[in-house]
């Protein structure tokens, strides 16, 4: 992450419109504002300055992103304290930061961002009364795409498989999963992708993901079935559980179709802004590094809820 980007935090409504969270709000929380220092970094793409669309223009004459962002999301988007001050991290917090930067660069002024927080129904509310330019990590779905533009898919999550560290080189944990008993939350789609990946695995749905770690941490099942952003919080949170690493895959778009950027249509020319930005991080590295950096930002308070043990 380049050294210059500083943590800036705004405040920039009072108390009462704080309700914005609920999803009887149309008007979102603010929250945290970032700002390169300079105007420096790497381009992405050439814009054509005088035909640009609504959000690239207001951008350039404000010099602001507004972004919806997920609070409530590790690893992706979280609240941390950093020096008593209430803060964001994640790796796709890092990115929209980023995207700044690069913006700063094309447009040739210097680009912050001003995040806001809500539920779903008030930040879809707050996008399509142009509070907001683009809110992340939703799926790009056919039902969505009628309505709203979606960049492409920038991440998904891998399907993991946890067990306990005294488990983990267990000799069934190989082939279809014969005689491996694999705990899941109930109808969800970590069940449906582990019956067709996995199809003689016995499966124990339950009413949680945590009562599927429970579940493996009783020594009821092996295996619990879930999303890598997810097995990364429990295996963290308890220091007797693992990832089988050789039993992960990635899903393919008929079980998940991952995380886009979504906004009004008309603005296909930040899209494809958006699109090369996503190339380009991936290929240098940085997007590896902004998620292993995530997991190192988890604090005691984030790991509380997927802390299952005494």
């Amino acid at each position: 992450m380049k050294k210059f980007l500083v943590l800036l935090l705004s405040v920039v409504m009072v108390a009462s419109l704080l309700a914005g969270c609920t999803s009887s709000s149309n008007t979102p929380a603010p929250a945290e504002s970032s700002t390169p220092t300079e105007i420096t970094g790497k381009s992405v793409m050439e814009l054509d300055q005088e035909n640009l669309g609504p959000i690239l223009t207001k951008i350039k004459e404000t010099g602001v992103i507004n972004a919806g962002i997920w609070g409530n999301s590790p690893t992706f988007s979280f609240h941390r304290v950093v020096d008593g001050k209430d803060t964001y991290a994640g790796f796709e917090y890092q990115m929209i930061v980023e995207l700044a930067n690069r913006l700063s660069v094309d447009l040739q002024r210097e680009v912050k961002v001003e995040f806001y927080e809500a539920e779903f129904s008030g930040m879809m509310a707050a996008l399509e009364a142009d509070q907001l330019m683009f809110v992340p990590e939703l799926s790009p779905t056919d039902e969505r795409k009628e309505t709203w533009l979606f960049t492409d898919v920038y991440h998904r999550s891998n399907e993991c498989y946890v067990a306990l560290k005294s488990n983990a080189d267990n000799p069934k944990f190989t082939g279809t999963l014969e005689g491996v008993t694999v705990a899941g939350s109930m109808g969800g789609i970590d069940v449906v992708m582990t019956r067709a990946w996995y199809p003689d695995a016995e499966i124990v749905e339950l009413d949680s993901g945590t009562n599927a770690i429970m579940n493996v941490m009783s020594g009821k099942s092996d295996l619990a079935c879930m999303n890598a952003v997810n097995a990364a919080m429990f295996t963290k949170a308890n220091s007797e559980l693992v990832v089988v690493d050789k039993l992960s895959f990635t899903p393919t778009d008929e079980y998940d179709k991952g995380c886009g950027f979504c906004m009004k249509y008309g603005n296909e020319d930040f899209a494809a802004y958006c699109n090369q930005y996503f190339k380009d991080i991936k290929a240098e590295g940085v997007w590896d590094q902004w998620i292993n950096e995530a997991t190192d930002q988890l604090d005691a308070d984030v790991l509380a809820e997927y802390n299952v043990g005494e």
